[in-house]
């Protein structure tokens, strides 16, 4: 996790990919973010309680903001890059560009998904009381963790990434890995890189966990001739990726 953000959870509401698709495919065809906003709240009016900005509609509007419409400036040419892109792709993909997007915004949804790959890895299945443990360990006892975690798994069998498992609070993988272009790819990398505050070698990089819903398809010239990432040796280690800071 990026050691200069702040340990903040952030990511707590339960999210329907309806209302990711509706933030962004908006944002894409021109609305400004307060067209969007509004266009949202609206759309959330009967599906979720309330008017005030605590209460269950509002939360859940911060929530999609902070990925979609509030970005830091180091975000904006990503974001920008993907609004270009996003109503044009297949659904497999809006969905890798959320999850990008999603990891950019929230290191606690970054560390959520990482263990949960690492799991499926190692297991081909989890539970949640092992990922509940795990983030304990590295955010500490909170009194919104427990839920944040539950709605983040719930947002992501939502939006079949995982299924429920044979026995209660297990998860399984899906039976194949949703499928992401070249493009698409390089985006997701960049990402997690802004996610992870530093570079990583390309290895580690191409199969972090963290992206455990996607069959990624990388071609690393497209990669070397990326604006906005750097790729070069570092000592034995092979090819190292960054994020190049003064791309903005």
């Amino acid at each position: 996790m990026n050691p200069g953000r702040p340990r903040k959870i952030g990511f707590d509401r339960r999210l329907e990919l309806d209302w990711l698709d509706a933030t962004a495919g908006r944002l894409a065809t021109g609305a400004t973010p307060k067209q969007v906003r509004e266009a949202v709240y609206h759309l959330l009016e009967g599906v979720l309680s309330g008017d005030a900005s605590n209460s269950a509609r509002g939360k859940t509007l911060t929530v999609l903001s902070a990925i979609w419409l509030n970005v830091p400036a180091a975000i904006e040419p990503l974001r920008r890059e993907i609004l270009a892109r996003f109503n044009a792709v297949t659904p497999d993909e809006r969905l890798a560009l959320h999850w990008t997007m999603i990891l950019a915004a929230y290191p606690f949804f970054l560390d959520v998904a990482a263990q949960i790959g690492k799991l499926l890895s190692l297991n081909g299945d989890c539970i949640f009381a092992q990922i509940h443990q795990r983030m304990v360990d590295r955010w500490g006892e909170r009194s919104t963790l427990t839920r944040a975690v539950q709605r983040i798994l719930r947002s992501m069998i939502g939006w079949g990434v995982l299924q429920e498992g044979a026995t209660s609070g297990g998860y399984r993988p899906l039976c194949q890995r949703l499928p992401v272009a070249e493009t698409t790819t390089v985006l997701l990398l960049e990402g997690l890189l802004h996610a992870e505050g530093h570079g990583l070698a390309l290895g580690p990089l191409a199969s972090h966990p963290a992206l455990f819903p996607f069959a990624l398809k990388l071609n690393p010239l497209e990669l070397r001739q990326h604006p906005r990432l750097r790729v070069h040796r570092q000592g034995d280690q092979g090819d190292w990726v960054e994020v190049i800071s003064d791309s903005l």
